[in-house]
């Protein structure tokens, strides 16, 4: 389950600026639901005052300021982008308000933070925020009646004493699990983050993994399952949820593991069984259908960059904002497009099964690393799909991994295996 978090902010606020970094780390670690709470820190009412230069001995050796030991403690550089001066930020909170009821909130406040500290445009500009919604926003008259008419005004909290009478006297300030966090580090908000989820803060499992693409022709492969002692994928019937297999360690792990690729490849079966939530840590998701029964409004699809993996053959038609690869006519032809995959840039793939995928691409020896945690867990059953099924190999076909790492929390056991 998401951990809700709120983040009241602004877009001009440099701190807020490293606030947004912080959440695409957290993004990355942790399975988090973010509320994005508009406060305007130079609201018309407040008259701007330039700050008397201050005069130091010449012979004072420089000390650095809080907010340059926050940027040396998070390993961050602020862009340098010339920017216009005293820009208020009130319509751009109203366009980032109404891009929520779209759906596209956390976008269209990704685009406005870059445009300012990457671009220094003047967000506060309507012809400016109605040029960065292009191709994101689909009523676009609806956003621009919205800015015009403050549709959204009372949801935007000025400083200083409004924004003190809810408690929030620094941007940003986080909030989670009722722990108000203002201006800190993100070792301190992973730390809080962690606890929320009952993790071990120092959870340093896959952390230091990095990967280059040694092949020409394919992307880096590795699969990552969670399997019980008897090897089996799922604790119910197919096609039914298997949250319940793996503990939040392992949860946590896998969103760690998804932060380390280009793109998610999952079957449609596997995809249709996660439910509609399942956000991953990429924006590359690809998922292989030969029927294109595919859950087209779940946010695996709706929140990325879409790829659908299909034979020639089986007649999916194409669909705006997907790609579509088709590969072999009546069977796939796994070298084909894995080198399609290759070609849209994406050098490193994580394949989440299901069991069948993972049994065709390890028999044409397109894996390079296996992941698997193993849950202290019997499920039994003949028929019941394992971490890969398919033909079985001939005994001198039988493939050798050597065991790159291993762990163990708690009852459960985390491996890894490479070739």
């Amino acid at each position: 389950m998401a951990i809700p978090i709120s983040v009241a902010h602004d877009f001009t606020c440099a701190w807020c600026w490293v606030g947004l970094q912080q959440i695409r780390r957290l993004r990355k670690e942790f399975d988090v639901e973010i509320e994005w709470l508009p406060f305007e820190q130079t609201p018309a009412t407040m008259d701007f005052e330039p700050l008397a230069p201050k005069s130091d001995p010449a012979d004072k050796p420089r000390t650095p300021s809080r907010f340059q030991l926050i940027l040396a403690a998070d390993g961050l550089l602020l862009p340098l982008a010339p920017k216009p001066p005293h820009v208020r930020t009130f319509y751009a909170h109203q366009a980032a308000l109404y891009a929520r009821t779209e759906g596209v909130e956390e976008a269209m406040i990704e685009r406005i933070y870059d445009a300012f500290w990457n671009d220094g445009r003047d967000i506060n500009n309507l012809d400016v925020l109605m040029e960065m919604a292009e191709g994101l926003i689909q009523n676009r008259e609806a956003l621009r009646d919205a800015m015009e008419n403050l549709r959204f005004a009372s949801l935007v909290t000025p400083f200083d004493e409004p924004a003190h009478a809810v408690g929030v006297y620094n941007l940003p300030t986080i909030t989670i699990g009722g722990q108000r966090l203002a201006e800190q580090p993100y070792n301190v908000i992973r730390r809080a983050v962690a606890a929320i989820a009952q993790l071990p803060a120092d959870t340093a499992i896959y952390s230091d993994l990095q990967y280059t693409n040694p092949h020409s022709d394919r992307p880096y492969v590795f699969v990552n399952m969670v399997t019980t002692i008897d090897g089996k994928i799922i604790t119910g019937e197919r096609g039914e949820p298997v949250g319940d297999l793996g503990s939040k360690v392992d949860h946590f792990l896998m969103h760690r593991l998804e932060s380390k690729a280009d793109a998610i490849l999952s079957g449609a079966n596997s995809l249709r069984a996660t439910g509609s939530n399942w956000n991953p840590k990429t924006d590359w998701r690809i998922v292989v259908t030969g029927s294109g029964n595919i859950p087209w409004e779940s946010q695996f699809m709706t929140l990325g960059k879409p790829v659908v993996i299909t034979t020639e053959g089986s007649g999916i038609e194409d669909r705006p904002g997907v790609t579509i690869i088709r590969a072999g006519v009546d069977h796939l032809d796994w070298p084909k497009a894995f080198a399609q995959i290759k070609a849209l840039g994406i050098e490193v793939l994580n394949v989440l099964g299901g069991s069948e995928i993972n049994a065709q691409i390890l028999t044409l020896g397109l894996v390079d690393e296996l992941f698997l945690t193993m849950a202290p867990k019997i499920k039994l059953g003949a028929e019941t799909p394992t971490y890969a099924d398919g033909k079985p190999l001939p005994r001198e076909l039988v493939q050798t991994y050597n065991l790159a790492s291993s762990y163990v929390v708690g009852d459960e056991v985390f491996l890894r295996y490479t070739k």
